[in-house]
């Protein structure tokens, strides 16, 4: 069993290693995952005219969701297109070794460049009071927005556009609710439940205690609500992939 679980572990990483090498530097992880975020926050820095260090904070948020959830939407549909899934399936592996490759390769682009942001954020004295909480929560809100992206992939498309244009009328939503510009106190009272149904309210909320200890929920609670929420999404994407599965071949 503990050999079983080496060799399954050892193929996931061979998939993430093979997923980082194909997919990180794509048209559609490019423009989904660094370009669109960083646009959209300096709209809303020039338009709020917000303080850099609360702008900061909200770049986090939203590079760590766009990029961890960038790459996963198109990997299903562009192996498919390619040929390659057939090919990948043939070898001594699942469906879901080839998802968890997809998820890991996804969730470890959000947090390097989450982190390369938190970096900079020291650089003009943005100091974090809490390291714990940090090094967890960019980890488990990356490893929720991937799993969420891979929900998308399971459209049976050959096509990368058909998954990014299904994410982007999802995700492009959730920026707007989640508390990341605009407090969900400062929100629509009749907006405000639909807050606490998105992934991103929490990850928002924690940042925000972490940096100025200024947040709605405990921060433990933040984290456990992320938890949960990887797990209903890991859960969803290796269902619903696999019961499409059988359309893409």
């Amino acid at each position: 069993m503990v050999y079983d679980l080496k060799s399954s572990l050892k193929r996931v990483m061979v998939l993430c290693i093979k997923d980082m090498k194909l997919y990180y530097f794509k048209g559609p992880t490019i423009v989904m995952g660094l370009l669109m975020p960083l646009f959209l926050w300096l709209a809303f820095m020039i338009g709020a005219k917000l303080p850099l260090a609360r702008g900061l904070l909200a770049l986090i948020v939203i590079s760590a969701f766009f990029t961890a959830s960038s790459i996963t939407p198109i990997v299903m549909p562009w192996e498919t297109r390619q040929k390659t899934l057939e090919m990948i399936l043939s070898k001594p592996v699942t469906i879901y070794t080839i998802l968890f490759g997809t998820a890991l390769a996804s969730t470890l682009f959000g947090i390097f460049i989450s982190f390369i942001l938190i970096a900079t954020g020291l650089l003009i004295n943005l100091i974090p009071h809490n390291i714990v909480l940090l090094i967890l929560g960019v980890p488990v809100a990356s490893l929720c927005y991937s799993f969420m992206g891979l929900l998308f992939s399971a459209i049976p498309s050959d096509i990368p556009a058909d998954a990014v244009l299904l994410s982007t009328v999802v995700r492009f939503p959730l920026i707007f609710i989640s508390g990341i510009f605009i407090p969900i106190q400062k929100l629509p009272y009749y907006i405000r439940p639909l807050a606490y149904i998105s992934p991103l309210t929490y990850f928002s909320d924690l940042i925000d205690n972490i940096y100025n200890y200024n947040s709605l929920l405990n921060p433990l609670v933040d984290l456990l609500i992320l938890l949960i929420l990887m797990v209903v999404f890991m859960v969803l994407a290796l269902v619903v992939n696999k019961a499409t599965l059988t359309k893409r071949l």
